[in-house]
């Protein structure tokens, strides 16, 4: 099992690489996201953190997690505990540990060929606002939508959502909001991922006070 640091407040950056959808990706220097292919050249050693995407996580509290016992933790993820190896990092900011797997080979894979880097869960790259507002984040995939929600900074919820449409993306977006305790309340969005604009667009119909702020950089299928 590993164990990563104390966090603080993530940004991509060059050196950073993003698994996501089964697809590699790395940041330029302005912010865009490019495909990236592993190789055996000395760049691979520049790659400092890794971003994982996959459905394996959960958020414990700080108070409970020395309560539950491994395999407890195991199960909350998975019940097919023997093809993953587990990870935890201690997130003091929002009291709590993320807990989360990874499939061996693909850790097998990125001890091998990345092995000065370390292995972060993609929900990382969401669970941070420095905005003292309430704020709606969310990270959009062709079939997964990663949504996160904070007040005054503190994380409410993060989750990741299969979709198939975007119909499918506003329902959870919604869900989230209500859950969030934002109806009626002023917040704000902010957009990261695949530009769907009949999404943007169903979102101002419903909530036309909104401010959406869509950082169109991180729209891999346009970069």
């Amino acid at each position: 099992m590993g164990i990563g640091n104390k966090s603080k407040s993530l940004k991509p950056s060059p050196t950073d690489i993003f698994i996501f959808e089964d697809n590699y990706f790395s940041v330029t220097e302005s912010g865009f996201w490019k495909e990236f292919k592993i190789s055996k050249k000395d760049d691979n050693f520049k790659i400092k953190n890794i971003y994982i995407d996959n459905p394996y996580f959960t958020i414990i509290p700080e108070e409970i997690f020395s309560n539950i016992s491994d395999d407890q933790k195991n199960k909350l993820l998975t019940n097919n505990q023997s093809q993953l190896n587990f990870f935890k990092s201690l997130h003091t900011a929002h009291g709590s540990f993320l807990y989360w797997g990874i499939k061996k080979s693909l850790n097998q894979k990125i001890q091998t060929e990345l092995p000065h880097s370390t292995t972060m869960h993609f929900c990382e790259s969401l669970m941070f606002s420095s905005d003292e507002r309430n704020k709606l984040k969310f990270f959009l995939g062709e079939k997964i939508i990663y949504i996160s929600s904070f007040h005054k900074n503190k994380l409410i919820l993060i989750n990741r959502y299969n979709i198939d449409s975007s119909d499918d993306s506003l329902y959870y977006l919604l869900s989230v909001i209500k859950e969030s305790k934002f109806i009626g309340e002023e917040f704000s969005i902010d957009h990261q991922g695949l530009d769907d604009q009949k999404l943007i667009s169903k979102i101002k119909e419903i909530l036309p006070e909104i401010k959406i702020y869509s950082h169109k950089e991180s729209d891999y299928k346009n970069s």
